[in-house]
């Protein structure tokens, strides 16, 4: 059995390497390494937390009721359904603590990269698995960032948590880096973008893996559970199997119980749909059709505020895959304006800028070559890309 007591082994979970840590009770880092998750040269007999990335989860607060545990699931999937583009049976959904409000912490990841992980770590004893950005240390009036691998670990709320590629994250994150949020620097390599000066504190007492692994804890949310609990769980739970007879006839009156409360909330949840959408229409009469009423509202208040950010980040995540696809082509800057992304692209010749302007269009996006030139260093040149295909 993993050895809890003592010490923690935390594994980060980024690609085909996994930078690992095993740290004391006092959160000092005692060995390190990396190695991929099928060949691990990490202690064996230790307690493990994975941490997954957080760009691939979405972190949520929602209003959920005090329920038995039989029904609290299937009313968590309704709460967060409201803030997805999809429906929420094709996610694992997972609560953590109640605040003070009473509002609910829940984490949101796709079951397929929640199969891809629990898979890779199917024969490790992990007690626990968590997003590695809502690990980091965070206050009200604070930005806390970090860095490990190439990758940007942000967080900025309770549950508002992301991460980025680092040339990506200048553009994702200015508008939350001002004069008054505090942004404090975890640990990792500093990107170039982030100046100095706009650094507020370092905190360097102690390694990133300590801030990590201790936040992992305190986050209360553990994507280990459900289905893909860790057999630790599993096999405590069996040990109570036995008694599932001697329950079998107040079963059935809980679960008689239960579709009643359930029809009922149904009733209040369609009447309290009706209400919503009547405010909502007063509140946006330019909106048809209400779909989404909070992702809907949320849209229209980001055109509000940040003007075309929302098609600034729909290009970006279509062209994005694209570029990282070409080992050979290096984004050396992009600019946005009236719709259109410009990107400035080194490649070995002019041909590879051509191809890459016919996989854009292949996207159904608007793709042209502006400008292309040839140096000793191969090709520079300027794309422009724009949403509508041609």
């Amino acid at each position: 059995m993993a050895r809890s007591g003592s010490d923690n082994l935390l594994i980060h979970a980024l690609g085909a390497e996994c930078p690992w840590a095993l740290l004391d009770a006092q959160g000092r880092t005692r060995k390190s390494g990396s190695c991929p998750p099928d060949a691990p040269d990490w202690p064996a007999d230790r307690s493990q937390t994975v941490l997954v990335d957080a760009g691939r989860c979405m972190g949520l607060e929602v209003e959920l009721p005090e329920l038995p545990s039989s029904r609290r699931l299937q009313a968590l999937r309704w709460a967060a359904e409201e803030h997805l583009a999809g429906s929420a049976e094709d996610e694992h959904v997972v609560a953590g603590s109640r605040d003070d409000q009473g509002r609910v912490a829940c984490v949101v990841i796709g079951q397929d990269a929640m199969d891809e992980y629990a898979q890779a770590f199917s024969d490790q004893p992990a007690e626990r698995m968590v997003p590695d950005a809502l690990c980091l240390p965070w206050q009200a009036g604070e930005l806390a960032l970090a860095e490990r691998k190439g990758r940007i670990l942000a967080r900025w709320g309770r549950m508002d948590f992301a991460s980025f590629e680092a040339e990506l994250a200048a553009e994702l994150l200015e508008g939350l880096i001002d004069g008054e949020v505090a942004v404090i620097w975890y640990g990792g390599e500093q990107p170039g973008w982030l100046d100095a000066s706009a650094i507020t504190k370092v905190a360097d007492s102690q390694s990133l893996d300590h801030w990590l692994a201790a936040g992992a804890w305190a986050s209360g949310i553990n994507l280990l559970s459900g289905p893909y609990s860790p057999r630790s769980a599993v096999a405590a739970r069996g040990y109570w199997r036995w008694s599932a007879g001697l329950a079998a006839g107040l079963l059935l009156l809980v679960v008689v119980s239960a579709a009643i409360e359930t029809r009922q909330l149904e009733r209040e949840s369609e009447r309290l749909q009706s209400d919503i959408e009547q405010r909502f229409s007063e509140m946006f009469p330019d909106v048809g059709r209400v779909v989404r009423p909070r992702e809907q509202a949320e849209q229209e208040l980001a055109r509000l505020r940040f003007g075309q950010a929302a098609g600034l980040l729909d290009l970006m995540n279509r062209t994005a895959p694209v570029i990282d696809s070409r080992d050979d082509i290096v984004l050396d800057g992009l600019n946005y304006r009236d719709g259109e992304l410009e990107l400035s692209l080194r490649a070995p010749d002019v041909a590879a800028l051509d191809q890459l302007e016919q996989r854009l269009r292949a996207l159904d996006l608007a793709a042209d070559v502006r400008s292309a030139s040839l140096d000793d260093d191969g090709a520079s040149g300027r794309i422009r890309v724009s949403g509508g295909g041609g």
